[in-house]
């Protein structure tokens, strides 16, 4: 006990020599609000710059969803075929899927699944969307209704299901084995004008 006796001196507040005590606490006191009025008024003057990391995120436009006012390419909605759409509930892990048919619609656990236009090929070229056959890139542009809400409209590809399509909390969306009969050279040729 005795050895600690000094160190608590050290750390205790001295008042100045021959000075009033009450008058040296006031001092202090007087001393601390001057500091705090100085640090908290020092700093007004001043413009606070945003560091970009330090901005909030937000989220980059999707090119893919129809929310840019784009219409559907009349040749998507002319497509035969289907595709099958995948649901993924997060909270369970679990899935189920329906295979609709080009203009067509199903009805599925709450889910109205509308496929409104097919692509073989899916490309952006200068802002428009084209259907180029020469690659392999199948999509299919999709109207999702849970209940009567509207929760997502616009493209979807086949295999890339990470980077574009709803956005939902609770729902993981993806498409699975989009199927067109292919068109024959005969046909082909008598579709041209």
């Amino acid at each position: 006990m005795a050895e600690s006796a000094p160190l608590l001196r050290v750390y205790r507040f001295n008042p100045i020599e021959g000075s009033n005590p009450s008058l040296s606490a006031i001092l202090a006191r007087l001393l601390l609000m001057a500091f705090l009025a100085f640090a908290t008024t020092a700093c007004d003057g001043q413009k606070i710059e945003e560091i970009e990391w330090q901005l909030p995120l937000s989220v980059p436009v999707d090119p893919h969803a129809s929310n840019l006012g784009k219409d559907l390419p009349e040749w998507a909605s002319t497509k035969e075929g289907h595709a099958k759409v995948v649901f993924l509930k997060k909270s369970t892990a679990r899935t189920f899927g329906v295979t609709v048919e080009n203009k067509a619609s199903q009805v599925i656990n709450g889910w109205t699944v509308e496929i409104l236009g097919l692509a073989s090929g899916l490309r952006i070229k200068d802002k428009t969307f084209i259907n180029d056959e020469s690659i392999s890139n199948p999509a299919a542009y999709l109207a999702l209704y849970q209940g009567q809400k509207l929760e997502y409209k616009g493209w979807v590809y086949q295999d890339f299901p990470e980077l574009f399509g709803m956005d939902n909390l609770d729902w993981k969306v993806w498409i699975e084995d989009v199927t067109m009969p292919q068109v024959s050279q005969e046909t082909e040729e008598k579709l041209l004008p």
